[in-house]
């Protein structure tokens, strides 16, 4: 089995590499001097906007522009000497590359002995640290305020390095808005600002102020294409007994969308106009999520107003979708499962080539683009939910990896291919991992890997549960095959996905760190266990599950999960021998119900083809 890639030709050179890491340098050397000039001996910089988004409009990528590391999440700290990045186990592999040769120094989180942010603060005594209020949480900042008062530092909150250090900052998006109508929504405007009302009030509150983007999306039933991957519109809004706002720039609003709006009494005003609007309030009870609205705004609000912590009450509502909601997540994961068999079609047929014969293999960035091409076909595809991930051979070991045009391996010859790739419809938002053999028949190692990811998906999928009960409760069904050979991935088995919206959602998850959220029916979550072996290859296996009552017996409620996601699994990847009974069971039920949704919206070449990857166990010729 291949276990590293050569280079693509059309890789990057150490020339334009080195060029890179210079242009990092100079940009930290002139944040260097901006400190110096203001008394700051080191200042914090987030992955994050004023609306604490996952995915950043290009405007707020400071961090990227400063670092070059490109990853969905990471701080950098600079100070007068030093230069950290912090990042999670998902972008380690892709960090250590793009940040060489730059002088910043990579931390792990998550592994022992490494020291957060603030421990390092600490450590090397940056008596007066910075950052800037408006892209942290209030809650965060309140947080390391506190924390580093104990060792007599300073946190100033209010720094603004941009105009010096980013003089090309890109302008924030003007893309258009559209109404997300009711058909796809399930519930109207004023329903759910009635309900959001009723939520306010019981909290002993006067007014709620929303800066996150899927909820104010959510709420006001629009959609928008302001943030690549997530179809928001950049905007804050305010809602009270008897008035909502929303700030945002008018121009952006088309004709279905105002009067959508107007119809529901919402009023229309500048994005700019949202900070001095709450600073205007006077003497109200203001319900307010300092996990999620930001520091800057925090401090703006007048003294006389008295806050009352507690969760945005939209992130509930959300989270727990309708009916109507749900039948689009089916109908969106039939399409997407039609694409996804067209393309491992594909790939069975542009990968079978056999010595140095074919001239132009397809490589892992063309994975991501043929799947999109085969998604555009549907009238009711938006866009890709996320950057595709296609990790061929070792570069499956680095966990959100995305492949570049110019570094992206031929996925030619044998070898594990890992696909991570999600979309949006109209009607829902998809999320699939598969991983697949190519050309040649896989170690024992790696089918053990393999089954032992499989049967922690197949029971957590099969779980029934009472009540009350929270993700971290069911993670380790996941793990507990890959735990009893003293192995592991280190991010969460699952999230909540939005509808239409982020494919990143709370406040529901299934992870080892405790969440007091607790799993209702009308969630949607993933379950996405993994394992990743460094210099040989990654296997990741996704489905997307629904929270379902299951019954109700005199020990109480019980819940269970529906599984949603429509894609075969590779089978010839599995060790029989290492399955047990319910196991095999799921996985020929689980196959039996992809074929026949699936097939009769397929050519008869493509039904033979799925008919034959979803035989049952018994009956299936295993590659030997």
């Amino acid at each position: 089995m291949r276990t590293t890639q050569p280079k693509p030709e059309n890789a990057a050179t150490d020339t334009q590499l080195s060029e890179r890491a210079r242009r990092i340098r100079h940009r930290i050397s002139i944040l260097r001097t901006y400190l110096s000039e203001i008394m700051l001996d080191a200042c914090l910089i987030p992955t994050s906007d004023p609306h604490q988004s996952e995915y950043l409009a290009n405007h707020w990528k400071f961090r990227e522009y400063l670092s070059g590391f490109t990853g969905s999440f990471g701080t950098l700290l600079v100070s007068t000497h030093a230069a950290g990045l912090w990042t999670d186990s998902r972008y380690f592999l892709q960090a250590e590359v793009e940040l060489a040769g730059t002088g910043i120094d990579l931390y792990k989180l998550g592994i022992p002995g490494t020291p957060s942010p603030e421990e390092w603060i600490i450590r090397n005594g940056c008596r007066h640290t910075g950052l800037d209020g408006r892209l942290y949480a209030t809650s965060e900042v309140t947080r390391l305020s506190h924390y580093l008062a104990e060792s007599a530092i300073t946190l100033h909150t209010a720094i603004n390095p941009y105009i010096k250090v980013w003089p090309d900052q890109p302008s924030l998006p003007q893309e258009p808005i559209w109404s997300f109508p009711l058909s796809a929504s399930g519930e109207s405007t004023k329903s759910k600002l009635s309900r959001v009302r009723q939520a306010i009030q019981n909290a002993g509150a006067e007014a709620l102020p929303l800066t996150a983007l899927d909820e104010i999306a959510w709420l006001l039933n629009i959609r928008g294409a302001d943030i690549d991957f997530n179809p928001v519109v950049m905007a804050s809004a305010y809602i009270d007994a008897n008035r909502c706002v929303l700030f945002l720039e008018a121009s952006k609003i088309g004709s279905d969308a105002n009067s959508q709006l107007d119809n529901a009494s919402v009023e229309l005003a500048s994005y700019d106009d949202f900070l001095p609007f709450m600073a205007g309030l006077r003497d109200t009870r203001i319900l307010f999520d300092s996990s999620k609205l930001n520091y800057e705004l925090h401090e703006r609000i007048d003294k006389s107003c008295f806050l009352i912590e507690g969760l945005s009450p939209v992130s509930k509502l959300k989270a727990v979708k309708n009916t109507v909601e749900i039948d689009g997540f089916r109908l969106a994961m039939q399409k997407d499962g039609i694409a996804w068999i067209r393309l491992l079609i594909w790939l069975d047929e542009v990968t079978a080539a056999s010595g140095e014969t074919k001239a132009n293999y397809p490589t892992e960035f063309d994975v991501g683009e043929k799947l999109a091409s085969l998604r555009r076909e549907d009238k009711d595809y938006l866009g890709e939910s996320f950057s595709p991930i296609a990790g061929f051979s070792d570069h499956g070991a680095i966990v959100h990896y995305e492949a570049k045009p110019l570094d992206a391996y031929p996925i030619q010859g044998e070898g594990v291919l890992l696909m991570d790739l999600g979309a949006h419809y109209r009607h829902g938002t998809t999320d699939t991992t598969r991983t697949i053999y190519l050309n040649g028949i896989p170690s024992n190692t790696f089918k053990t890997d393999y089954t032992c990811l499989l049967k922690g998906l197949i029971d957590l999928s099969s779980v029934v549960f009472p009540e009350g009960t929270r993700g971290s409760q069911l993670d380790v069904l996941a793990r507990q095959y890959l735990w009893n050979r003293q192995l592991n991935y280190l991010h969460g088995t699952g999230h909540g996905i939005g509808h239409c919206l982020f494919v990143h959602e709370g406040p529901q998850n299934i992870r080892m760190n405790e969440n007091p959220v607790c799993l209702e029916p009308g969630m949607v979550l993933s379950n996405e266990p993994g394992l990743y072996r460094t210099g040989e290859y990654g296997i990741r296996l996704e489905n997307v599950l629904h929270v379902v009552e299951k019954e109700t017996s005199n020990f109480g409620r019980f819940f269970a999960f529906e599984t949603l996601t429509l894609v075969p699994f590779n089978v010839d990847c599995v060790n029989r021998n290492l399955l047990e009974p319910q196991h095999e069971a799921w996985i020929d039920t689980y196959h039996q119900r992809v074929y026949e949704q699936l097939s009769p919206l397929l050519n008869n070449n493509e039904r033979d083809w799925l008919r034959k990857k979803t035989l049952a166990l018994a009956i299936h010729t295993f590659k030997t």
